[in-house]
């Protein structure tokens, strides 16, 4: 179960990581002067001169274009130059990292005339997606619990947190309040030291509260137990079930980021027989 939360998380931050990041054309421009349609004409199906659109943009080589294109397209330094036929309206632009844009020119192109089109690069801060690693502490009956919180979102998206305080131990023997372990007509002699062990595992969703909010609300389920061991005079650890639980762990909180700062308050129970409150400050960049 833990596997496949892990396994979903990441294939959801894969789809969204492009998403905080497009082509723009920045200018388009009829390049008057330019003798280039007629010095490298190429002609179209009907014999007729071409156009050259001549695509500025930095790693020219990253780009690719579909359209009304004629012949191969020339990789230069720095620019890209792309034959169509006159009349053609529009292409469309194409990058792994920074999507599709598909371009409507403002006017028509004309025969043997060259265009200058200027591409940018940019960061769109609305569709960002943004990466929150933070160290957070569980607050419950027991001493805290320490791990940290992973997640990626932009308007939505998934989150993986881990929980665990350090101070485990194993038995295989079980009682209650009365002290009698189970199978056993008494109880043995404690030394009156206990110790707990918890551990939490949790993934689920976080959603932004509004376009440019500063706010997140997050919920999420998991697995996780929270074990309470009785010490006895012959060293032996034994589990009192009554102080104890394992199976589903659920949780919900809030989330306040401050430029990269993120702030979170959360709270999580364990098959509502444990209750903690989950508390956080890291990173959101």
């Amino acid at each position: 179960m833990k596997k496949d939360l892990l396994t979903f998380s990441l294939l959801f931050c894969c789809c969204l990581l492009m998403q905080g990041q497009e082509i723009k054309v920045e200018a388009f421009s009829k390049l008057e002067r330019d003798l280039t349609p007629r010095t490298a004409e190429r002609l179209d199906l009907n014999d007729e001169p071409c156009s050259i659109l001549k695509i500025v943009v930095a790693h020219a080589g990253d780009f690719r274009f579909e359209g009304n294109i004629v012949g191969d397209i020339l990789y230069k330094e720095g620019e890209i130059w792309i034959y169509m036929p006159a009349g053609s309206r529009n292409i469309t632009i194409m990058n792994d990292k920074y999507g599709v844009l598909r371009y409507e020119f403002p006017e028509k192109l004309k025969k043997q005339t060259a265009y200058e089109v200027q591409i940018k690069l940019v960061e769109n801060l609305e569709k960002k997606v943004r990466t929150l690693v933070m160290p957070v502490i569980g607050i419950g009956k027991g001493h805290p619990s320490y791990g940290f919180m992973l997640g990626f979102v932009r308007n939505t998206g998934p989150y993986l947190k881990v929980k665990y305080d350090f101070s485990g131990f194993s038995s295989d023997l079980e009682c209650r309040d009365d002290g009698i372990i189970k199978g056993a007509s008494d109880a043995p002699w404690y030394t009156g030291e206990k110790k707990q062990s918890r551990l939490s595992v949790t993934a689920g969703v976080i959603q932004r509260l509004g376009k440019l909010s500063p706010f997140y609300a997050y919920a999420g389920l998991g697995y996780g137990y929270n074990k309470l061991g009785w010490k006895t005079v012959n060293g032996d650890w034994v589990k009192n079930t009554d102080h104890s639980c394992s199976g589903i762990e659920a949780e919900v909180g809030g989330i306040y980021r401050l430029k990269n700062i993120s702030f979170m308050a959360g709270v999580q129970t364990n098959s509502f027989n444990y209750v903690e409150a989950t508390l956080g400050v890291g990173f959101m960049f």
